[in-house]
């Protein structure tokens, strides 16, 4: 080859070199990688065939997935979150509520404990409440969730309760007008543990609310504030001494099932129309079912002291009618509450029947010329009981209305725990509010039957009170001598009144101003 063709050659090599290059830097990014070329030599003469570039490859960056939104218009314990991210949602509330978690300023008394959030372990729910607000709709409210012990914050209470308590003292007052007197507690204040723990779970709940808490005392109730039994007794007592006659009474527990105080409580006294409520007793007792005439005959008797209602019941209980019925349903009903303890409670002689047994010459059972226990009444010999006795068919009654005691293991053919609840509110349904009624507070229940004859005046019954429930028995008597009138009516109710007043007062003590 000479010299003019080398030149040539190595010309047309220059030439495709460079057209290779300017190729490769308008078509190619800088970024993508070229595969290599073999260089094959020009053939001398050949036109030579430019190599095609492959496509370079593009691999795209992963795009994130956008965070969800709550819910235009959604609140959470009250803050506007909607529109908001999760995360922004949680953001917000934790400096919102933040508030809620510095401490509480508990005061009680002259003591003042601080209550930091992590005494009690409380925590503001922050998950549960997005998870809420997620699933609300546009213009949900979530309301504030948080928690804590409870049982941790009742005990810290009841220990500052122990520190900052008030014992109770009691004294009694005197009406100077009657003989009435009434017992009165000072201190005897506390922290009512349930209303504080209430008032406390309010606080932790508001966030705006000051981080102080008053905790009133107030005054104690219950068995176990009221004064002692033995003062009971001596008012009662002091009480009965002023009296110019026989005082009979009898207070009996039924709460703590026990006898709290006593006034001759074996002296026989005429029962009167007390003995109403045995003769329903007796009724139930004998009578599975009532018709309506019976009915009417009951409600008359107990709500009215209808003696002649009285009597058609007696007759009933043994399926009869009339007055001579009556005498034998009498004596059949005392025969049972002999059998029963209660030897002393009985009526041989229906009401107002006396002229009838006269005109028919009928012979009735008498008791004994005199009965119970000094000191002794003119009670007669066919119409009594003792305060004891009458108090105590009404603790077996509430004993039965409960499911228990002695009337339901002896009558249980007839007798039911429904129908001696049955008893008992007929008994509510008493008529007679100037006795015992009225020696207490209105509206009290009071399951009671009164009776009142020339000498003597009663109430007995159970009283529901909110110290306790209890059965209180009140007889009253003043002989009449030859020649006087009888002492008025207002004045034996304002005694029994009296005497029911104190005795409501020991199981609800008056609070000293």
């Amino acid at each position: 080859m000479d010299h003019l063709t080398r030149a040539y050659a190595a010309l047309l090599r220059i030439l495709y070199l460079s057209a290779l290059a300017s190729l490769v830097a308008c078509s190619t990014p800088t970024s993508a990688t070229i595969a290599p070329t073999s260089e094959a030599s020009p053939t001398i003469g050949a036109t030579a065939t430019p190599i095609p570039s492959p496509v370079p490859t593009f691999t795209p960056a992963p795009t994130a997935t956008p965070e969800p939104r709550l819910a235009e218009g959604v609140y959470i314990a009250g803050i506007e979150v909607g529109g908001l991210t999760l995360t922004e949602a949680r953001q917000e509330l934790a400096t919102r509520l933040a508030p809620l978690l510095r401490p509480l300023d508990i005061r009680a008394g002259e003591r003042e404990i601080l209550l930091q959030p992590e005494d009690i372990g409380m925590r503001i729910e922050i998950d549960a409440m997005i998870d809420a607000a997620r699933a609300a709709s546009v213009g949900g409210r979530v309301p504030l969730q948080i928690a804590y012990d409870e049982a941790t914050l009742r005990a810290a209470l009841t220990a500052l309760n122990e520190e900052v308590s008030v014992p109770a003292q009691f004294s009694v007052i005197t009406d100077t007008k009657t003989i009435s007197r009434s017992f009165v507690m000072s201190g005897g204040l506390s922290i009512d543990i349930d209303t504080a723990m209430q008032q406390i779970n309010d606080r932790l709940h508001s966030v705006g609310a000051p981080r102080r808490v008053t905790l009133t005392l107030v005054p104690q109730r219950g068995p176990d504030i009221r004064p002692d039994p033995q003062m009971l007794q001596d008012q009662l007592e002091a009480m009965a001494d002023s009296w110019r006659g026989v005082i009979g009474v009898y207070v009996y527990d039924l709460t703590n099932d026990e006898v709290v105080a006593a006034i001759n409580p074996d002296t026989a006294f005429a029962a009167a129309s007390t003995i109403k409520m045995p003769i329903m007793l007796n009724a139930y007792i004998n009578l599975p079912e009532f018709t309506e005439k019976q009915k009417t005959a009951l409600r008359r008797m107990i709500i009215d002291s209808d003696n002649l209602a009285a009597n058609a019941l007696l007759a009933a209980s043994i399926g009869g009618v009339g007055t001579e019925d009556a005498i034998v349903g009498a004596e059949r009903m005392s025969k049972m509450l002999a059998d029963l303890g209660f030897p002393e409670t009985f009526q041989y002689v229906p009401f107002e029947a006396q002229d009838y047994i006269k005109l028919m010459k009928l012979k009735v059972k008498a008791g004994p010329a005199r009965g119970g226990k000094p000191p002794y009444t003119d009670a007669g010999r066919y119409l009594r009981t003792t305060p004891r006795e009458m108090a105590t068919l009404y603790v077996e009654l509430d004993r039965c209305a409960r499911g228990e005691g002695l009337l339901l293991e002896r009558f249980n053919d007839t007798l039911t725990p429904e129908r001696c609840q049955e008893m008992l509110d007929n008994l509510a349904e008493n008529g007679d509010e100037r006795r015992m009624v009225a020696g207490l507070p209105e509206g009290v229940r009071v399951e009671h039957k009164s009776g009142w004859i020339a000498d003597m005046q009663a109430d007995v019954g159970i009283v529901r009170s909110p110290g306790d429930d209890y059965v209180v028995a009140i007889y009253v008597y003043r002989p009449i001598a030859s020649g006087d009138a009888p002492v008025p009516d207002r004045i034996m109710m304002s005694t029994i009144a009296a005497f029911s007043r104190l005795v409501y007062t020991y199981f609800n003590p008056l609070v000293a101003s």
